[in-house]
């Protein structure tokens, strides 16, 4: 377990960089419900295949969630290009279609090998060796794609029309910062689950914009808030019998307000 939250934290924080610098949050939000529904259906399919084993449950688990998160996507990346639909209401409808269809998948095929809770809020200590290996292989991939185009996704975040007068692709980058998102909210679902998540990937970037210099201390940082927000929560959660989903996402929004009122502290003294 505390392994699987300190790449899980690191992850969510990195990829929170990107999607809090091109407001991407609130497709954060709704790609993490969309993924509920396909988790359901991944898990119906696996326990009719794998006879009690967890691995195999959690593979067909991660592979549900992606193959239903995908074209929900498409379909919020759709409908924010209609005239006049703006992107909010779009991840809005989204977001309510991911969770109400969850919910109604989950008592249709009710009683599944998983308890409910373990898809909202995660159950990090009951995490295989399959789900640290696929949270691992994420984060290796975003951080080659940050090493590699990390500063044009920044370019792109922050001026998009100077981005493409530049010769640049627009369209590579949105689906890199979109693809980024989404196989981040799948990975991270054992661990911290499909709801508590976008407190992880928004909170430490957030936070630390206003106190970091230029974009590189930014993407050092947030991974590193990140990863530690994950092991205090999960330290607190322990010693207090509680959740540990529902302390790493209370914590994130400590952590959000602390770095609020140090601002304020550094900007006025």
């Amino acid at each position: 377990p505390l392994v699987e939250i300190c790449i899980v934290g690191a992850l969510a924080g990195l990829v929170g960089v990107f999607a809090v610098l091109k407001r991407r949050v609130f497709f954060a939000e709704s790609v993490t419900h969309g993924t509920f529904p396909g988790a359901v259906l991944g898990v119906v399919v696996g326990s009719s295949l794998s006879q009690g084993d967890h691995h195999v449950l959690s593979l067909w688990l991660f592979a549900g969630a992606f193959a239903l998160c995908v074209p929900l996507a498409g379909v919020m990346y759709a409908l924010a290009r209609i005239p006049g639909q703006s992107s909010q209401a779009a991840a809005g409808v989204v977001l309510t279609v991911g969770v109400a269809l969850g919910y109604f998948l989950n008592t249709w095929f009710a009683p599944l090998p998983l308890k409910i809770e373990g898809f909202l809020a995660g159950s990090v200590l009951n995490v295989n060796v399959l789900d640290v290996s696929v949270a691992f292989a994420v984060l290796a991939v975003v951080m080659v794609i940050v090493v590699g185009y990390g500063k044009q996704l920044v370019f792109y975040a922050f001026d998009e029309q100077g981005f493409r007068a530049a010769g640049f692709s627009a369209s590579r980058a949105e689906l890199l910062i979109l693809g980024m998102v989404v196989v981040t909210v799948v990975a991270v679902i054992p661990a911290i689950g499909t709801v508590l998540s976008i407190a992880l990937i928004a909170a430490p970037a957030a936070g630390l914009i206003p106190l970091m210099k230029n974009s590189t201390a930014l993407i050092v940082a947030a991974p590193l808030a990140g990863a530690l927000i994950g092991v205090v929560g999960l330290g607190c959660a322990l010693l207090w019998h509680l959740s540990v989903g529902g302390c790493i996402a209370v914590l994130a929004g400590v952590f959000y307000a602390g770095c609020w009122c140090l601002r304020k502290v550094l900007f006025t003294s």
